[in-house]
């Protein structure tokens, strides 16, 4: 397959993830690795206004970099029950 194609496959699969994020609930763990992924991508700016402030959020928090990295350790010493 195609890098191009894989790309495709893999982006929508992060637009499942995004409805699904509007329409099931979801774990904290669960949201976090959403929103890393979308920030990874770009799509986080993409979307509309609730995404990109959402990501800014936890960007600014400490919990996933600009980079779309997750800081799990922190997460986990300041976020998990």
């Amino acid at each position: 397959m195609g890098g191009n194609k894989v790309k495709q496959i893999e982006m929508m699969s992060l637009m499942q993830r995004v409805i699904e994020y509007d329409t099931e609930d979801h774990s904290l763990e669960w949201i976090v690795q959403l929103f890393a992924d979308l920030i990874a991508t770009g799509l986080a700016w993409r979307l509309e206004g609730r995404f990109g402030r959402e990501a800014k959020r936890y960007i600014e928090n400490g919990i996933i970099t600009v980079q779309g990295d997750v800081n799990w350790d922190y997460y986990k010493e300041n976020y998990a029950l």
